[in-house]
Order: structure tokens, then C-alpha cells, then sequence
């Protein structure tokens, strides 16, 4: 089995990392906007702690607010990435760029104009959007009136905002992402979800109410798109990667089995339309209750996913006893270091062979076309003489691209494409860097927005051209 003839090789970004010009053309501030540069910016916002990132904004920079300028460079940032030879685009729509406060009955018309540029500019060069409708951003206002998707407010507010966008580009926009990794909402609450803790209340309640209201708005949005077109295509999104057993110890592989359980409930619900049975007791025991309406039910059960797409960076790894183990980062979370990984020179360790094991591991429990959305190496580049020698993310791109295809090809798994994170260098959601460097192309600016804005070729420019010019065969010489 070859990848197909419409196998979708291309790159990703989301609005909030590069887009920049949080205040212009009548757009208003979004949650993302109010992450600074430190490492505050992903810890739960207490409203009564008095140190919280949104009560002392005086002295800080906020990367969100600047992104890399896309908002003025797409034109040449697209130009670029056709020459790279993409067939394919994910990008993200900003909530509060169309609706400003999330509340308004009719678009903000500028706004609404410029992802008609986008998608006019990648028309013209035959690249297909993707369009991943909320991608860790919602109104500011939302998120102060409302507490952000703890209201079920906040879904009417969501689905008028997603059909407006469907109405819109009806003929022009075949594949939809409601929103991008949904269960982030459960490590990263006030990205995820706009959601800000209280002391007083069981917040790991609202977290999971306010996920209610995500898979509720998902599958509201999956129902009217398909009476808008019936051509549409709805993909779920999770952050994926196989949790391993630390040991062989049937105590840790139970733990990796309710890990990778808690981790693909979204995608559960999205793609059976019903919750696990296992939440019934995991929610008495939490004393969780969720809130839910008559209808909640039959709308989950009858608006289903039709792919499910998702971001590989790395595995997991975890023990049913992890004191005094080391911990590394992975994406968006903590997790147990696996001694038989290398050292990388990224946050995470490198496991290209743990992507297809979550292939196969997708597969197995969906039965869905899979889509990779988004993969890459976030790691420190040197530009010198306009030249970037970037071997470490050829070397990471290469293994992935490699496992990607063999699970294709010997394991039989429908992959609708891949899509490389950061195909240009943007500011990063866990630290707000840009000295976190993902992309080919390399964007000459510093983490506080200073520099000349350039965009150069790096040498996995050259390197990822060539794969798709080969349809991913070059990998293997």
C-alpha cells in the first residue's frame, strides 16, 4: 500500500501564535493575548491568588500580541510555502478577530475579509485549507463574564460563530477542525478553555463541564455544517502519543492503560458519541456532576467525527508509583523520562517509532481515516550568513516521515496526510518564545518581537521539499 495520490503534505499554524495585531482592525483581546513571556503563562489562574497573569500585566511582554506579523506577511509567507510544494494549509481562525467579544449578532467585516485573503492567496496556489476553528483561543470577554466554557452560554455563543464561518466559505473550505486538542482543556484550563479556578470549588468539576460544553458545541457544529454542505469533512483533535508502562509491572501497565483512557476521552465521545462507561464511577469518585441538558445526549450520539486528526511530538511514559522518578516534558504536560529514549535537543525526548504505534493505536480503537496535524521539533536555530543548519530537525522529520509511511504501507493505516507544526517559525504556546524554533522557515525575529522580520530558508526547507516531491519516499534512501 502507497500513501494515496491526494495524500496532503503540508504545514500548520494557529492564528494566536502568529497573526500578531491582537488591537487592530476592530478585533478586541482573546485569552491568549494575555499569556506573558514566563513561565507563568500555563499554571491554572486562581482568581483569589493576587500573583496570576491577568493582575499583573504591567511590566510584561506578551508574544500573542505580536506573533511574527502574519496578519501582513501571508501573502509572502504563502508565496513561500508553494514553493516549498505543499498541497495543503491548517490554519486557525481567530474568534475574537470576527467576533470581538463573542456576543455580537453579525461579524466584524474587516476581519472576516482577511481569512477571505488567506484562503483567496492559497486558492490561487492550489493549497487545500484547513481550518481549525478554535485553536487555545476565545474572547477575553467570554472568559470574564462567563468563566469561559465552564457556561454552556458560551456554546450558543461558539456555534453562531463556527455557522457564520461555514455559511461564509461553504464551497471553499472542505475540511473543518471544531477545535484543536480538546483534552488540553484537562492540563492547560485557562488555554484550553478560558477557564479561571477558584479555591472555593471543585475545579476539577469545571474543567470537565466546561469539556462538556466543547463536545457539545463540536457536535452542534458538526449537525449544522452538514445541512450547510454535505460535502464537509469534521475531524476531532487530540494531543496523542502512547503512554508506555514504566515496567512490565502489571501495576504500571494498568496505569499506562487508564492514561491513555483519560487522555483519548474526547476523542471517545467525538467519535462514539457517548461517553466511556468508565466516567460513571471516575466522576462519583471525583464528585463530579456534570450538568447536561435532555437533548445533550441524542446531539453527542447522532453528530459524530468523520476523521480523527491529531498532534504527535513525543510518547508518554508512567508508573503506578512514580516518587522519586525523573520527569520530562512533553506537550503540554509532565511525564516520566523513558530510559531507552535519547536525549534530544527539544523539550521532549525523540520517539519516531511511538508515532506508529499511536497510528496503529488510533486506528485499532476508531476505525477512521487519521489525519497528522500537527509534528515537528521545537528547538533553538543559528542563522549566520542567512543560512540555518538545522540536521537535528531533518534527522527528527525524517525518522517520523519514515514511520508514518511504514505504517501505511505495512500496516495498513488510512492516513489522509501530514502536516508539520510551525511550518514557519512562531511563537510557542508553553513558553511564548520564538527562540523555540519549529518551522523551515526561519522568521528573523527575538522572543520580545525585535528584528528585521525576515523569513529564510532553512536547510529543512530544502530537506521537507524534497519528500513531498518524492511523495515521502526520499526518507528511505
Amino acid at each position: 500500500m502507497k500513501l494515496s495520490e491526494d495524500f496532503l503534505w503540508g504545514g500548520a499554524i494557529s492564528a494566536s501564535q502568529t497573526e500578531g495585531n491582537y488591537l487592530a482592525d476592530g478585533k478586541r483581546p482573546s485569552n491568549f493575548d494575555q499569556l506573558p513571556l514566563n513561565n507563568q503563562r500555563l499554571k491554572p489562574v486562581f482568581k483569589e491568588d493576587n500573583d496570576n497573569i491577568l493582575k499583573n500585566q504591567k511590566d510584561e511582554i506578551f508574544p500573542g500580541r505580536f506573533g511574527i506579523d502574519f496578519y501582513h506577511t501571508y501573502k509572502k509567507d504563502i508565496e513561500l510555502l508553494s514553493e516549498l510544494g505543499i498541497n495543503s494549509f491548517r490554519f486557525s481562525i481567530s474568534w475574537s478577530r470576527l467576533f470581538p467579544t463573542g456576543e455580537e449578532k453579525e461579524p466584524n467585516k474587516v476581519g472576516l475579509a482577511f481569512y477571505d485573503d488567506i484562503v483567496t492567496e492559497l486558492e490561487k496556489y492550489k493549497i487545500e485549507p484547513i481550518i481549525t476553528i478554535s485553536h487555545f483561543e476565545i474572547p477575553m470577554h467570554l472568559v470574564e463574564a462567563y468563566n469561559g466554557w465552564e457556561d454552556r452560554r458560551v456554546v450558543d455563543f461558539y456555534v453562531h460563530y463556527a455557522k457564520c464561518l461555514m455559511e461564509h466559505f461553504n464551497n471553499r473550505i472542505k475540511y473543518w477542525i471544531p477545535f484543536n486538542e480538546m483534552n488540553m482543556v484537562l492540563h492547560i484550563p485557562f488555554v484550553g478553555g478560558g477557564i479561571q479556578f477558584s479555591e472555593k470549588r471543585n475545579n476539577l468539576e469545571i474543567q470537565y463541564q466546561a469539556a462538556h460544553h466543547q463536545l457539545l458545541a463540536n457536535a452542534l457544529t458538526v449537525s449544522i455544517g452538514k445541512k450547510i454542505n454535505s460535502e464537509f469533512s469534521f475531524g476531532t483533535m487530540l494531543a496523542a502519543g502512547k503512554t508506555y508502562a514504566y515496567t512490565c509491572k502489571p501495576e504500571d501497565v494498568f496505569a499506562s492503560l487508564k492514561s491513555d483512557r483519560d487522555n483519548l476521552f474526547f476523542a471517545d465521545v467525538q467519535v462514539f458519541g457517548e461517553y466511556p462507561t468508565y466516567t460513571e464511577h471516575f466522576f462519583e469518585e471525583k464528585n463530579i456532576k456534570i450538568k447536561m441538558a435532555v437533548e445533550d445526549k441524542k446531539i453527542l450520539k447522532e453528530n459524530t467525527v468523520d476523521f480523527v486528526s491529531f498532534s504527535y511530538y513525543s510518547s508518554a511514559c508512567t508508573s503506578a508509583d512514580e516518587e522519586g522518578l525523573e520527569t520530562v516534558a512533553t506537550n503540554g504536560f509532565n511525564t516520566l523520562k523513558n530510559p531507552y529514549l535519547p536525549k534530544s535537543t527539544s523539550v521532549w525526548q525523540n520517539d519516531p517509532l511511538g508515532l506508529r504505534i499511536t497510528l496503529n493505536q488510533l486506528y485499532d480503537r476508531y476505525r477512521l481515516p487519521l489525519f497528522i496535524v500537527e509534528n515537528g521539533l521545537g528547538t533553538q536555530d543559528i542563522l549566520e550568513d542567512g543560512k540555518v543548519n538545522d540536521d537535528y530537525r531533518i534527522n527528527y522529520l525524517n525518522e517520523h516521515i519514515k514511520n508514518l509511511v511504514l505504517a501505511v504501507q505495512q500496516d495498513g493505516i488510512p492516513l489522509m496526510g501530514y502536516l508539520m507544526w510551525g511550518i514557519i517559525d512562531l511563537t510557542s504556546v508553553s513558553e511564548g518564545r520564538i527562540s523555540k524554533r519549529y518551522g523551515v522557515l526561519y522568521v528573523d525575529q527575538d522572543d520580545e518581537g525585535h528584528g528585521s522580520h525576515e523569513r529564510y530558508k532553512k536547510e529543512s526547507f530544502y530537506f521537507y521539499q524534497k519528500v513531498i516531491a518524492s511523495k515521502g519516499l526520499s526518507v528511505f534512501e
